[in-house]
């Protein structure tokens, strides 16, 4: 796998990949490249990127992470939140869509809706696709 891409933190000049796969993926624009990092292939280009911000508790919380189509199966978005993992411990995310299976398959577990955020709540309550995301809170304490 370490042929296919590196880490790194993100830049400015990797905005327009950012924004792209995040609006694909029907997501706002990241607020800030703040505590984001990057998966990039042999050209530095990004083909994937996590977002980590910390809750009111100090918890990470995952929001997004997102792996671009030509990136997916490549063994991508694992190495991204086991990093994250090393650095801040327990991660907390809400899974969406058919993403829930591969968060099970990396060792993530459903937990309780009042362990993420308000803000996170808030924006799934006031969907209008809720009942076809299917979101669910999770969270994984010990890298697998």
């Amino acid at each position: 796998m370490a042929d296919l891409f590196t880490m790194r933190d993100a830049r400015e000049d990797d905005r327009r990949y950012l924004d792209a796969y995040t609006y694909e993926e029907g997501m706002d624009r990241l607020p800030s490249l703040d505590g984001v990092r990057v998966a990039v292939n042999a050209q530095d280009e990004p083909v994937a990127l996590i977002r980590i911000s910390l809750d009111s508790k100090g918890v990470a919380r995952v929001n997004p992470i997102v792996v671009h189509a030509s990136g997916r199966g490549d063994g991508v978005g694992r190495p991204l939140l086991d990093e994250a993992q090393r650095i801040f411990g327990e991660l907390r995310l809400v899974s969406r869509g058919s993403s829930k299976a591969f968060y099970d398959a990396i060792g993530f577990a459903p937990c309780a809706w009042d362990l993420i955020e308000a803000d996170v709540i808030e924006d799934c309550d006031g969907c209008p696709l809720f009942d076809e995301c299917g979101p669910v809170p999770m969270r994984r304490v010990v890298l697998p």
